[in-house]
């Protein structure tokens, strides 16, 4: 019997903070998989893989880096990020989102070889296929 396929939550995720009205004043825009060049703020989404405990249900682990050209614009995209990713439910592209986590919240963590300002979130997400 075969089952149906988990959602792509990454992209769907990537989407999700790209359009957020409160978070695009914020980044404008400027959200993937790779670090906008520059020093104006961005946010970098990062796959941790995560677990399957059902063939019907998914639990993803991101990391979302929330980059700023001062402390200041790091912080305030990690604080309403964070508020952001609590609203990250239900339907996305192949299925829904029906529950999620925090599980680190606003890491302090400037970039080693820059010194650019950068807070990380750890999050996890509950996900279904279209048709479980």
């Amino acid at each position: 019997m075969p089952y149906a396929v988990l959602p792509d939550v990454d992209q769907a995720l990537i989407d999700y903070l790209r359009t957020y009205p409160a978070l695009t004043a914020l980044h404008g825009g400027r959200v993937g998989t790779r670090l906008a060049s520059g020093t104006t703020p961005a946010v970098r989404v990062t796959s941790l893989g995560g677990g399957q405990p059902w063939p019907w249900e998914g639990t993803p682990e991101f990391q979302v880096e929330w980059w700023g050209g001062t402390d200041l614009q790091a912080k305030t995209l990690a604080r309403v990020g964070e508020a952001a990713l609590w609203g990250f439910r239900g339907p996305i592209p192949g299925g829904r989102v029906t529950g999620g986590s925090v599980a680190l919240s606003q890491l302090w963590s400037p970039d080693d070889t820059s010194g650019r300002a950068r807070f990380i979130t750890q999050s996890s997400f509950i996900v279904h296929p279209e048709a479980s």
